[in-house]
């Protein structure tokens, strides 16, 4: 006789928030679990330090615990959820640690990965930036926060795709952890917070035309701590964000830097195409 699976109580908090997903709910992939409960978290219907039962969230979603445990391991990883005994997850709630930690990792590797990506833009690329632009400004206005964040996230994306797969990967994944923090913002009423990214947003797209990757380096830096020390001022005015504060020096002086070798780079270059040029005149002559 097959085994019953277990059934979560009548009475669960979770009947009224998590609805049967539709499809067949046996095969139901643990990726879609994943962004069903993803956006419940991040959108505040499932709150910090609800609890989230595999038992009682696979019966109120009416599919097995298997691709339920493994949404959960997704969730854990991008640092929304904390495993708890029993099978068990707890939603997390704000931590200026992890917010402080998440942003200083996205500095350093967009900054990083600008170096390499803003110089090597096709006109398309920045065709493409400019299109996201536009998108982004549209959604702020409609105050469609889920599409400004998607597109949001392509913006980024597109500022860091000559970058090594692996780090783009990270920084993709960092990416999407920032976006709780994001609503964070959107709970507390810094709507303000989005008109003013889309202003930094529209200096890095005009850096980007010129292919300008020090400035890019210099505003990307500037607007992610920016949008980091807004939301720790709501939420943790208490927290110093030292780290973030010296992340953005680093990444400034390291920019300023890497154009001062540049342009040494670049002298000596045609100083030795004119010597080259010089000599061969002279063989000539």
């Amino acid at each position: 006789m097959a085994k019953r699976r277990p059934r979560a109580s009548k009475t669960s908090p979770l009947k009224s928030i998590l609805r049967p997903l539709a499809g067949d709910s046996h095969r139901r992939a643990s990726v879609d679990i994943h962004l069903y409960l993803r956006d419940r978290i991040l959108t505040n219907a499932l709150p910090p330090e609800t609890i989230l039962s595999q038992v009682e969230v696979a019966d109120c979603l009416e599919v097995s615990r298997t691709p339920v445990r493994e949404a959960l391991r997704m969730l854990k990883e991008e640092g929304l959820v904390e495993a708890e005994p029993n099978y068990r997850c707890r939603v997390l709630g704000f931590d200026p640690r992890e917010l402080e930690a998440l942003y200083v990792s996205r500095i350093a590797n967009e900054g990083i990965a600008a170096v390499i990506t803003v110089p090597n833009m096709t006109q398309e690329d920045v065709q493409k930036l400019g299109a996201l632009l536009a998108q982004l400004r549209k959604d702020e206005k409609q105050q469609n926060i889920r599409d400004w964040l998607k597109n949001h996230r392509a913006f980024h994306q597109l500022l860091f795709s000559r970058a090594n797969p692996l780090l783009q990967q990270r920084m993709y994944a960092d990416t999407q952890r920032s976006e709780r923090y994001v609503y964070h913002a959107v709970q507390a009423g810094l709507t303000d917070i989005f008109r003013r990214a889309d202003l930094e947003h529209e200096e890095i797209y005009e850096a980007c035309k010129r292919r300008q990757a020090t400035k890019v380096i210099a505003l990307l830096s500037d607007h992610l701590a920016g949008a980091a020390i807004d939301i720790m001022a709501e939420y943790a005015p208490e927290w110093d964000p030292t780290n973030l504060r010296n992340a953005v020096r680093l990444m400034r002086a390291g920019a300023t830097h890497f154009e001062q070798s540049g342009n040494k780079e670049r002298a000596r270059a045609n100083s030795l195409h004119v010597k080259h040029r010089g000599d061969h005149v002279a063989r000539k002559t």
